[in-house]
């Protein structure tokens, strides 16, 4: 099958007042052993559609805070709660994250992304998820205010904690937050959740994303397209969890775990691409991961010597290229003010 190839240790111990340039979180791989009676039928909320990676004009791409006055900027990171209860709160940006914008210095050149690659289709379905890290990635259930459901990939990074993009949380065409979400780990087939499914406390996404969107071009709002969700219970002391790091430009083999929806609903399958320095914006990167709808929000991470580090979240395409969010200092600290 022809298959089109998108180009494009301490647990928050510290204060983050000033980020260190490679400021990493350790991941966690979890007990041993995981409680069989985890293990459970379940029945989907609802019928879905696999979230795609939105579709951007890259002619229009923001530059994201970068392109904004310092006030502006500052403005634009701070954070967008949704709560369970259906409440929602508005923060400012925290004094770490308010001190790394106001250091930041001149923005680099966008990588071009002028080229199509077409390739075979390299992706593998994983069919056994007990091991780490599979486990601690999972299928994102959300249903939206026009009672819509859509699925995404999210990756737990802490105890409470999952990772994935703001659109699959906050739609923008169909009223803004979701109202019902569903976290299952570990999902290989849609007939059991492996490991049960975990309920959301809260929603966190950049301000930016809300208020840059000019409603039309997704690309307007697509640099601050990250989500932090707290659960409701500690997933990650039952699994694990992904570290991350600042992502520093450099050269390096990522790895992407997510759910296709391309492929028979609720399978897992991986991928592997190097991501070269040229491929590097201010806040984004392209890469050439084979990825489809439903892989929104997935994870891609590093292995450093048998520790694991997420650098960045798929999150977009255009006619040419594949986009991720990169965890910059800037947003680093977004996820380390959200963490639990």
């Amino acid at each position: 099958m022809q298959f089109r190839t998108l180009t494009t240790a301490i647990l928050l111990g510290v204060a983050l007042a000033a980020t260190p340039a490679f400021a990493q979180t350790a991941g966690n791989a979890g007990p041993a052993e995981i409680p069989a009676t985890r293990d459970a039928p379940f029945q989907l909320p609802g019928d879905a559609k696999a979230t795609p990676p939105l579709q951007i004009d890259s002619s229009t791409l923001s530059r994201g805070p970068a392109a904004l006055d310092p006030a502006a900027a500052i403005e634009s990171m701070g954070t967008e709660t949704l709560n369970r209860d259906g409440s929602t709160e508005s923060k400012p940006a925290s004094e770490g994250l308010r001190a790394i914008i106001e250091q930041q210095t001149a923005p680099s050149e966008t990588a071009s992304t002028d080229r199509v690659m077409v390739g075979t289709d390299d992706r593998k379905q994983i069919t056994d998820a007990s091991g780490y890290p599979e486990r601690i990635v999972g299928w994102l259930w959300s249903q939206a205010q026009d009672d819509s459901w859509s699925t995404c990939s999210a990756t737990l990074i802490g105890p409470y904690t999952v990772v994935t993009a703001a659109h699959c949380v906050y739609v923008h065409s169909a009223g803004g937050w979701i109202k019902q979400m569903l976290f299952i780990p570990g999902l290989t087939d849609p007939e059991s959740a492996p490991f049960g499914t975990f309920d959301w406390e809260n929603i966190n996404i950049l301000k930016g994303y809300i208020d840059n969107y000019d409603g039309t071009n997704y690309g307007s709002a697509m640099p601050w397209d990250l989500a932090v969700i707290t659960l409701q219970e500690d997933a990650g002391n039952q699994l694990g969890w992904l570290g991350f790091r600042v992502d520093d430009a450099s050269d390096w083999a990522a790895r992407i775990i997510g759910y296709p929806g391309d492929k028979p609903e609720g399978t897992m399958w991986s991928n592997t691409c190097n991501i070269k320095a040229d491929q590097f914006g201010d806040l984004i990167f392209w890469h050439e991961c084979d990825t489809f709808a439903g892989s929104s929000g997935s994870s891609m991470w590093e292995d450093q010597s048998g520790d694991l580090y997420i650098r960045g979240i798929n999150v977009a395409e255009d006619d040419k290229v594949n986009y991720g969010v990169r965890f910059t200092e800037s947003y680093y600290q977004f996820i380390i003010d959200n963490y639990k």
